[in-house]
């Protein structure tokens, strides 16, 4: 007769298991700051978009027509009127001058949800006219490190949009 250790039918075994976090409200902590930002959501959108095309010291034709398309397809944009966007503009571009942290208070501005899609539009207009120069480079590595997106997620998104605009 085999020894009964081995023919015995364990019904239950001992399973290790992953702890899931239990819920916590303190994810929401970075969505409603204690600070209050004088940057409007459009504004620093805006702002990182037209910082993109600037990165390289012009603005190529390609990057002018790409702005003006999002502007007309962003939920963000293109719920402003003309007037407004000309306001929204001037206030990003007086910022820029006036203020030496602009870029972190832009990408602070930002609900963080935001912060994946604004990356890639800026990384669409940086490519849209056919190249990507150190300076542009350097820029999006800022938004990469200011907009606390994952590295996985900024190598993901930047295989499609390169692929975007070489074919």
């Amino acid at each position: 007769m085999s020894d009964p250790s081995e023919t015995s039918q364990t019904l239950f075994t001992t399973l290790t298991v992953e702890e899931k976090p239990g819920f916590t409200l303190k994810d929401l902590v970075s969505e409603f700051p204690d600070h209050q930002s004088d940057w409007t959501i459009p504004e620093a959108f805006l702002c990182l978009v037209l910082s993109a095309a600037f990165a390289d010291g012009r603005v190529a034709p390609q990057e002018q027509e790409e702005i003006r398309a999002l502007a007309h397809r962003s939920r963000t944009l293109k719920n402003l009127d003309e007037n407004e966007l000309a306001h929204a503009n001037s206030v990003v571009l007086k910022r820029r001058s006036d203020r030496p942290d602009w870029l972190s208070e832009a990408c602070e501005a930002l609900p963080s949800d935001m912060r994946l899609s604004v990356f890639t539009h800026c990384l669409d207009i940086s490519l849209a006219d056919g190249v990507l120069v150190p300076a542009e480079a350097e820029f999006l590595e800022q938004l990469i490190v200011k907009l606390n997106i994952k590295a996985e997620d900024a190598r993901m998104v930047s295989r499609v949009i390169s692929l975007k605009h070489r074919y």
